[in-house]
């Protein structure tokens, strides 16, 4: 670890400094964005490349470790995008909420096929090019079809993180699940849930809705925050 911090790097046996800085090769000096404002853009892909590093090297579940144990750095302080045109950066949560979310946004696109191909494709598209994150960010979501509007703007521009709120209905020996975002307006992210045998992709909004799961152990169920960054409340 750098300088022998083997807790950054969830214990595992590499300098992660050396990982973040080559990567600045490309997020950072071949795309560069206009305003320090938009620094998550070099800082947020540059500390998700580490655990790309760690997917490659020691396998998808050391990976997840590895990108989960960067939530004990986040301080959700302030804003992570800066203010424009003052030489104002945001929040240094640019880092590891930055890599956080990316994360929780491979898990949104729900296709790893997709997913690499559009890191990849960003890092093409806008190489040796001076850019706003406004353009990544529109660069998304015009090649996933999805509109992350919301999405961003709850991560970049908002201090908090969403919170799932649920309760678990017994009826009979049936349990219903109801669910909302605690979040911005409009914000309506895809979850993943599992339960008994099942896993299962689900729609909240910051309206109340109900979901019928049947009979199952109740001790098996589980809100996949290992592959989203939220917080979660069971109410």
């Amino acid at each position: 670890g750098y300088k022998g911090n083997i807790s950054y790097i969830d214990s595992l046996n590499f300098d992660f400094i050396i990982l973040h800085e080559t990567g600045h090769e490309w997020w950072g000096n071949s795309i560069t964005t206009n305003d320090i404002a938009d620094m998550w853009v070099h800082e947020g892909f540059c500390t998700y490349s580490e655990v790309l590093y760690v997917e490659c090297m020691y396998g998808y579940d050391k990976m997840l470790s590895y990108v989960n144990n960067q939530k004990k750095n986040v301080k959700n302080d302030r804003s992570i995008i800066g203010k424009y045109n003052l030489n104002f950066k945001g929040s240094s949560d640019m880092y590891s909420k930055g890599s956080l979310m990316l994360h929780t946004l491979r898990n949104v696109i729900n296709n790893d096929s997709i997913w690499f191909k559009l890191i990849m494709d960003i890092s093409m598209n806008f190489r040796n090019k001076t850019i706003d994150g406004k353009e990544i960010i529109q660069y998304i979501n015009d090649r996933t079809e999805i509109d992350l509007t919301k999405f961003f703007n709850q991560y970049l521009n908002n201090r908090k993180i969403p919170i799932f709120e649920y309760k678990l209905q017994k009826q009979g020996a049936n349990y219903t699940l109801l669910f909302k975002w605690k979040a911005i307006e409009g914000f309506n992210m895809p979850l993943k849930i599992c339960y008994g045998t099942e896993n299962k992709i689900i729609y909240p909004t910051n309206l109340w809705k109900e979901l019928d799961l049947g009979f199952f152990d109740i001790e098996t169920f589980n809100v996949r925050d290992d592959l989203f960054f939220i917080r979660v409340n069971k109410m």
